[in-house]
């Protein structure tokens, strides 16, 4: 996913990527890379959604503004559950310059 923070962006502007329903049967390792760099940069959250939930909750991770020009490794933990999850929900928003 890709959401270019720089004009004619205005901020507030979000993009979302949301990953099919999985059943989480063992703990597992979700692994992914960011590129959050410059004044514009506002926040990427991920969310662990239980499937059919439309209210996101709190932030399982989250990083904010400026994290250096270069792509970092994230990782979150999840556990295992009874219902099928949304893992890997991303949110990105535009902040102000």
């Amino acid at each position: 996913m890709y959401i270019e923070t720089s004009a004619p962006r205005t901020p507030g502007q979000k993009a979302q990527l949301f990953s099919k329903a999985i059943t989480v049967s063992s703990p597992i390792c979700v692994n992914f890379f960011y590129h959050m760099y410059g004044p514009t940069i506002g926040a990427l959250n991920i969310y662990i959604v239980p499937s059919g939930q439309s209210a996101m909750g709190q932030a399982a991770w989250t990083r904010k503004g400026n994290q250096q020009n270069q792509w970092t490794k994230g990782q979150i933990s999840v556990n295992p559950s009874q219902q099928q999850l949304q893992v890997d929900t991303f949110y990105a928003l535009i902040c102000n310059p």
